[in-house]
């Protein structure tokens, strides 16, 4: 898979955590997804990726990450079902902001993003082109790891 597409995933994703959470996370190396391998996230926003290059974006994480997101993002909330709600779409919308900025930021490709979406659900799957190779690349922060899997053609 071509870094010069790859990269601005991962700057994207670097960039946006520490604007908006004040965190720096670190990379890990990037590696090939095994598509039917168990995952063991809790939650995934997904956008699609469309234009010259058609994929799925992934941004996968554990409702401890989520939830200290939410903290400090400096939002409240009344109960356990609309703080649920709301880290849902803080989810959504962190995936919206990777794939928004790194789609900018790849100038020699026109690259449009989806609506993201978000599943939910401990160890839930995602069903990965096949024809195509995922790359995913891990991060870890002091409130625990995530990971932004690319899959593009």
């Amino acid at each position: 898979m071509d870094v010069t597409v790859i990269n601005p995933f991962l700057t994207a994703c670097e960039n946006a955590f520490k604007n908006m959470f004040n965190l720096t996370p670190e990379h890990k190396e990037p590696y090939l997804l095994d598509v039917l391998a168990t995952r063991h996230w809790e939650i995934s926003g997904l956008l699609g990726l469309t234009g010259d290059y058609t994929g799925v974006l992934a941004f996968r994480l554990h409702v401890v990450l989520a939830a200290k997101m939410l903290e400090i993002s400096g939002m409240q909330t009344d109960s356990a079902e609309e703080n649920e709600e709301l880290s849902s779409q803080l989810v959504s919308e962190f995936t919206n902001i990777i794939g928004g900025n790194a789609a900018s930021a790849i100038t020699h490709k026109n690259i449009n993003i989806t609506p993201p979406v978000v599943i939910k659900g401990r160890d839930h799957s995602i069903s990965w082109p096949r024809n195509y190779p995922v790359v995913a690349i891990p991060f870890v922060t002091q409130f625990g790891p995530f990971e932004v899997d690319v899959c593009i053609k």
